[in-house]
């Protein structure tokens, strides 16, 4: 069977875990809100509203949070007649709800917006401009990035109704309930436990596993990293190590102080449908190290470094949250249907520079928005800075809306990253349907880079297929401003 009919055959199995994975879990949550919150109640979807839109035929699901809450101050916003509370990060400010049906956005700032961007642009989302106000018609769930000249950027997280709420009281169920705000500094999950962060709940903290299988970390609420800001505590939000058969969806990711969500030495995880907003250096999106079988789902990913990036290194030296050596061989990864944000340099899909195995294969990027890649940094990313032969890598059916520094840059490298004595080879790349729009801002300025390391640690069959800049197809490495090294079989149709 030709290999992209395997994949797609991939997409459509799902693991059986994942059919059975909901049974009993064995413990409750002992987290406690803030002193000077109110005592957790425990409730369910009831605990927010639905509103009758009052244009379009939907409902809009809206969430309470605390008053304690940082409130947006550049943007008051409406989801189908019902008042949607907008909130504050240092990564611009976002707006989460869920609706049925088709329902009107009204957005209002203090003056007339002006030059507006609603992204992904795939959604053809135009928006009806009313003094100052703005009115969106959502047709279904999607997640969008409204960028108004002079104000932060708003998120808009508008998902389907939550029909797999677990019940708070049931065994093995860590529940935070909207409206409040917990300070639980680590959580730590056992086998068959659930984290739910219902919508409107905040809690501010970190969540760890080790070696334990079947566990979910879901909700539509926030888990605040902004805990560990202080200089010397920096703490990755989700660290899972040693895991499988596991579950992290729907959840809101704010106030990183390091790497958002770690997947090390994890096997059959499936990441889907969280929102990250990350604006220090160093706040990655995703890292799947040293990792195998693992799916990242319709997730959209606003980072202040890269937003997807696939390692092989042993944190251990460097992180005391680690307690086991991720540098192992990673095979089987597949991203697909998210939006990517590299916000302060960074690649919006990365593998390396950390390296260090002997294998890196079979890794599938498939129909990804990049919203941006901004300052330095690419779009397409290979940076082999150790010994791993990296191979089998397909991105296909891709769309760019910006990106300045570089476009593609794949290279093997010495860097300050480097451990391994030894370079490795980047063989067997594809890209394939690829859209990249050019802005005043490129010709002259962006160029793509293919270089190995020396003579027998190169570069070789890289194909460019239906790859296109503004709809032109580019036929050869000068359409890509393109320069090569130590590469060989680069090829364009």
């Amino acid at each position: 069977m030709p290999r992209r009919l395997m994949i797609k055959k991939s997409l459509r199995s799902s693991p059986a875990w994942l059919i059975v994975f909901n049974l009993i879990f064995i413990l409750s949550s002992t987290a406690l809100p803030n002193e000077d919150e109110k005592a957790p109640h425990k409730v369910g979807l009831k605990s927010n509203t639905a509103a009758k839109g009052d244009a379009g035929s939907g409902n809009a699901i809206v969430y309470t949070y605390s008053a304690a809450c940082p409130q947006s101050a550049a943007f008051k916003l409406k989801a189908g007649g019902k008042d949607v509370f907008v909130y504050k990060t240092s990564a611009g400010d976002f707006a989460a709800f869920a609706i049925t049906g088709a329902v009107t956005v009204e957005i209002e700032t203090d003056a007339p917006a002006a030059n507006v961007r609603v992204a992904p642009a795939r959604h053809k989302i135009t928006p009806e401009m009313r003094g100052n106000k703005m009115m969106l018609q959502m047709q279904q769930p999607a997640h969008l990035l409204i960028e108004i000249d002079g104000l932060p950027q708003l998120f808009l997280y508008v998902d389907a109704p939550d029909t797999n709420m677990p019940a708070p009281s049931a065994p093995g169920v860590h529940f935070y309930a909207a409206g409040q705000i917990y300070t639980v500094g680590e959580i730590r999950l056992q086998d068959n436990e659930i984290i739910y962060i219902e919508g409107g709940a905040v809690v501010r903290g970190c969540i760890r596993a080790t070696s334990v299988k079947n566990i979910r970390i879901a909700g539509r609420g926030i888990l605040d990293g902004s805990h560990s800001q202080p200089r010397g505590t920096r703490r990755r939000s989700i660290l899972l190590e040693g895991c499988c058969q596991s579950v992290v969806e729907d959840i809101v990711i704010i106030e990183p102080s390091a790497w958002m969500v770690v997947l090390g030495a994890c096997q059959d995880v499936l990441v889907r449908n969280i929102k990250e907003l990350g604006e220090r250096a160093g706040s990655d999106g995703i890292d799947i190290v040293g990792s195998r079988q693992i799916r990242v789902e319709n997730c959209i990913c606003r980072s202040g470094d890269d937003c997807i990036a696939i390692k092989s290194l042993d944190l251990r030296p460097h992180d005391p949250d680690a307690t086991m050596d991720y540098s192992l061989d990673v095979h089987d990864i597949q991203i697909s249907g998210c939006a990517l944000l590299s916000n302060r340099g960074g690649q919006a899909m990365e593998i390396g520079h950390e390296l260090r195995t002997a294998s890196v294969s079979d890794i599938r990027f498939l129909n990804i928005d990049v919203l941006g890649v901004h300052q330095f940094g690419a779009p397409f990313g290979i940076h082999n800075a150790d010994r791993a032969t990296v191979s089998d890598v397909i991105y296909e059916n891709i769309r760019v809306e910006h990106h300045y520094d570089k476009l593609v840059d794949f290279r093997i490298i010495k860097s300050r990253w480097s451990r391994d004595i030894e370079r490795g080879c980047i063989r067997n790349i594809t890209l394939d349907n690829i859209d990249v729009a050019i802005s005043v801002y490129n010709p002259g300025y962006t160029c793509s880079l293919i270089g190995g390391y020396d003579a027998q640690h190169g570069i070789e069959h890289i194909q460019f297929n239906n790859f296109r800049l503004n709809g032109k197809p580019a036929l050869s490495a000068d359409d890509l401003d393109l320069y090569c090294k130590h590469a060989i079989d680069i090829s364009f149709r």
